[in-house]
This record gives structure tokens, sequence and C-alpha cells, in this order.
């Protein structure tokens, strides 16, 4: 029974890395879609005159437009928990169907950094998830999970997966207590690279209700990573022009060789630090569980609901 509960975890989880290749590598690169990533939008352009007389554009990054788009994608594309504290025990195993909808200030000024460009409004994702119990008697009880989860109008797809750690569960009348760690890498964009980690701590309690419908409300506390950095992105695309470097006399020992013409650029990596609280609800009849859950942060909130089937 384990070994059969073992490959149908596997089986499983290369089924959703390979649906995520899939998608990653499926639509053509030509096409763009409003919620991709156009980072050399996030830079202006500096014209100038080169020494010929020809007129050349140098990039101006706007880093602090970088870190406010990378950070509300991160968030949109961080890990729901739509679970409560509880882990699904040494035989258990959950395929469930995650939708979600995240809100931003659609009024900043870095979304000019997507295709869409301007209000970028609501932001919707999809993600399918597989998760196993597994318990070392009296000791540990874990849980482990994998994902992939698809930006609706565009190309991102994020892989990711977690380890949960029930701390206290079923003892008594007291609630369960879990800890999670997280990981998360978003693909799919040729300018944009973006990975988000972190844990968080959990709290819930079950009860029965009508003898059919079991109802576990819980809420927790999420620390989020953001790590963020671009591809070599280039301001003035239609100019096939390279740079031009400003060259020193032979004879002038004071001189400086510069970049006179430079419109190529990245964005060096940056990694900023979240807070997100989350709250909801699971109701399980029978072997379908429907949870529902709100996460918060500053910046981006995010609606889930999640369809799952226990076997």
């Amino acid at each position: 029974m384990a070994t059969h509960y073992t490959s149908l975890v596997c089986g499983t989880l290369a089924a959703l890395l390979a649906a995520g290749a899939a998608l990653t590598l499926a639509a053509p690169r030509a096409e763009a879609y409003d919620k991709d990533p156009v980072l050399r939008r996030l830079a202006d352009r500096q014209a100038v005159t080169l020494d010929n007389g020809e007129t050349g554009f140098n990039a101006l990054p706007n880093t602090d437009d970088f870190r406010g788009l990378s950070r509300d994608l991160g968030l949109v594309f961080a890990p729901r928990y739509l679970a409560p504290a509880e882990t699904l025990g040494e035989a258990g195993f959950d395929v469930g169907f995650n939708a979600s909808l995240s809100t931003v200030d659609g009024a900043a000024e870095y979304w000019r950094g997507l295709d869409g460009q301007s209000d970028p409004g609501n932001f919707y994702t999809l993600t399918a998830q597989v998760r196993k119990g597994l318990t070392i008697p009296y000791l540990v009880s874990l849980e482990v999970g994998g994902s992939v989860t698809w930006l609706l109008e565009s190309e991102l797809v994020a892989m990711g997966t977690d380890v949960k750690w029930a701390l206290n569960e079923g003892f008594y009348y007291l609630p369960d207590f879990a800890i999670r760690g997280s990981l998360t890498n978003v693909a799919g964009s040729s300018d944009l690279n973006l990975t988000t980690a972190g844990f968080d701590l959990s709290i819930s309690k079950s009860w029965g209700l009508f003898g059919f419908v079991n109802i576990t409300p819980y809420a927790g506390y999420n620390r989020l990573w953001v790590i963020s950095s671009s591809r070599l992105l280039d301001v003035a695309p239609e100019d096939p022009r390279p740079p031009v470097i400003t060259e020193c006399p032979a004879n002038d020992t004071s001189c400086v060789e510069d970049l006179a013409y430079q419109p190529e650029f990245v964005f060096d990596t940056e990694i900023q630090q979240l807070n997100r609280y989350f709250i909801g609800t699971r109701f399980i009849f029978g072997v379908a569980a429907i949870t529902l859950e709100g996460a918060f942060s500053e910046n981006v909130n995010s609606y889930s609901a999640r369809v799952g089937f226990d076997f």
C-alpha cells in the first residue's frame, strides 16, 4: 500500500511539472499578453548625440518601479495556504484545483512594465496541486506538496513545492498548530527572473455540523521573500547598433573611456521581505473538500477557492 501511494505521488508530481513545462514552452514567444512583463518600459530613454552626428538613446532604469512590479507579481504567485494546520496523516493523499483573484493598486506607475500598460485590473491565477501526508508515529506529522500555477492573460507559469510540519495535531481540545516552508519559481518570461520563498505559521480547529459536514476554520501569518532580477534589456530595441565607447587619445593619460551610447541594461537582484496574513475555512463532504481563503498584505490582497479530493 505504501509503495502504491508513493508511486501515485511521484506520478502526479511528474505530471504537474510536465504540465508547467508545457505551458511555459507551448506559446510562441513572438506573441505577448497583457500581463507579460516588458521591463524595458521601466527605463527612461535619454537622447544623446554621438561624435558622428547620429542620435541614440541611453537607458536610465527606474529601480523603484522594478521593485514595485516584481514585489506585486511575487505576491500574486506566492503560495496560498488553503488548508488547516492539520496534516493528511500517513496514508493521506489529496489532489486539488485552486482559483485566485488578486487585487493591486492599478494606479501605480510600475504597471507600465507590463505588455498591457496602464491599469492592469485584477490578476487571476489557476493552480493544480497535490499533497501527501507522511507520519512518524508519536514523533512527526508532515505533509509535502507540489503545484503548478498559471497567470491568466500571460505566459507566466510558476512551479512550487512546500513542506508542512504539524507541531500539535488532534491533542484533546487544543487547536492544531503547524509551520510550513515553501518555494516557488516563475518561468515563461524572457525579461524577468522571479522566485518566492517563505514560511508560515497557522492554527486551526475542526468540528462536525449536522453529522454530514466537517468545518475547519484556520488563520495564520506568512513571512515571504520575493527575489527578482532581469535579464539583458534594451531600451531601444528598434535600433540595432551596439553600444558606442568614447575612446581616448593615445597621448592623453587623464582621459577615461566611457560609454557614449548604452541602450542595454539589467536590473540587479532585489530581495524584498514581506508580511502576509491569511484566514480561511475548509468544508469536507465525504472525500471532497471546499476551501475558501483570503490572504492580505500591504500591497496585494488575494481571494481563493479550492476544490480538493482525499484518497
